[in-house]
């Protein structure tokens, strides 16, 4: 089913939604922006996969079926993966994850039981922030929210009282005491949109750092800078744009991929010297946070498949990803230069957006 199809049975399913609650129409205007929201989300996660699936023949079919099956090329030298590794099982229907954790051998799987769009750990791993996609689908604004390792103890983070405002997906700070959202403004104010920071408290203390429709900013592990997305009109392909840098309070903002070379996820190192980053179609690069070192990571991935939403493990020597063919994803890690490619043994589904914590964390 092609991105299209998938953003109109999306948007019909919410229209359907709003009349049968009867919704005033401030939450009718939530709920728009929360769609377009998710949909331009869902627009950046699946061009990738619908182009790669696209160009499989029926020569790659039996080499396609083989990718996901357990790989083991790690070379001695390396020790085995440690830690904790949160992920989301995509669900097309709610456009939203069904969030777990798991060790990288595979055990400890736990099901938080948190639907959400997006879900990341806390610097210290004491926590999860993500977003309360709960209360915006029922006409409230969206808001991050903090849970407990376990799923369990929901926050929402609503101090900031804008009814115009949605604050999205976005990280921490290594201290743990600021977040970096993206913002976006409801029906007819646009003039909102853009990258904002608030208290992790309380989601207080609201301060915008850049405006514009960007995407999910990142911070450095020393916390002295932000990375983030955005893409402009003419960029090909759709749903590609660039990475930039800039201060942790927005400015010198620098771009450090050409246009048209990168797609939203994208992660920091543990020591900063480097930004893991999805290109298309289905391919990881890194690059260092002054545009620098751009290059390939040499993964020989199987035809019909594309990685997607890499995340370090802490100590550096891993990179996780989603190895995606269609309709299905699994939890892959690689080392940095490429070898020792292995899948992370889980129960089937599309499974996305890995982010690597300690072991403290299980």
């Amino acid at each position: 089913m092609s991105i299209d199809r998938r953003g109109d049975r999306a948007g019909a399913d919410f229209r359907r939604a709003i009349d049968e609650w009867g919704s005033s129409e401030p939450d009718r205007r939530s709920l728009d922006a929360f769609e377009r929201f998710r949909a331009r989300r869902l627009t950046i996660r699946r061009f990738v996969a619908g182009v790669v699936a696209a160009t499989i023949t029926v020569a790659s079919i039996v080499l396609v079926t083989r990718a996901f099956a357990p790989v083991e090329r790690s070379p001695a030298s390396h020790a085995d993966p440690r830690g904790v590794i949160l992920y989301g099982d995509w669900d097309a229907e709610l456009q939203q994850g069904r969030w777990y954790t798991v060790r990288p051998n595979g055990s400890a799987r736990r099901d938080l039981g948190l639907t959400a769009t997006c879900a990341v750990w806390f610097p210290d791993d004491s926590a999860i922030l993500t977003t309360d996609d709960a209360s915006a689908a029922a006409g409230h604004r969206l808001r991050p929210a903090v849970v407990d390792p376990d799923g369990s103890n929901l926050r929402r983070l609503d101090a900031v009282r804008n009814r115009d405002l949605n604050l999205g997906c976005g990280d921490v700070s290594p201290d743990g005491s600021t977040i970096a959202v993206e913002g976006f403004g409801q029906e007819g104010h646009p003039e909102l949109d853009g990258i904002y920071t608030i208290d992790a408290s309380d989601g207080g203390s609201l301060e915008r750092l850049l405006a514009g429709q960007v995407a999910t900013p990142s911070y450095s592990p020393d916390g002295s800078r932000l990375s983030y997305f955005d893409d402009k009109e003419g960029v090909t392909p759709t749903g590609s744009g660039a990475l930039f840098v800039m201060r942790a309070d927005g400015t010198h903002r620098v771009r450090i991929t050409p246009w048209g070379f990168a797609f939203d996820d994208h992660a920091w190192s543990p020591d900063g010297r480097w930004i893991v980053f999805q290109r298309p179609f289905g391919r990881l690069y890194l690059v260092r946070p002054d545009g620098s070192g751009l290059h390939r990571i040499p993964i020989e991935l199987p035809p019909g498949t594309g990685a997607l939403n890499p995340s370090w493990s802490p100590e550096g020597a891993w990179i996780a990803f989603s190895l995606q063919r269609g309709e299905r994803a699994e939890i892959t890690l690689v080392h940095p230069d490429g070898t020792g490619l292995k899948t992370v043994p889980t129960a089937p589904g599309e499974l996305q957006n890995p982010d690597w914590a300690t072991a403290s964390a299980s």
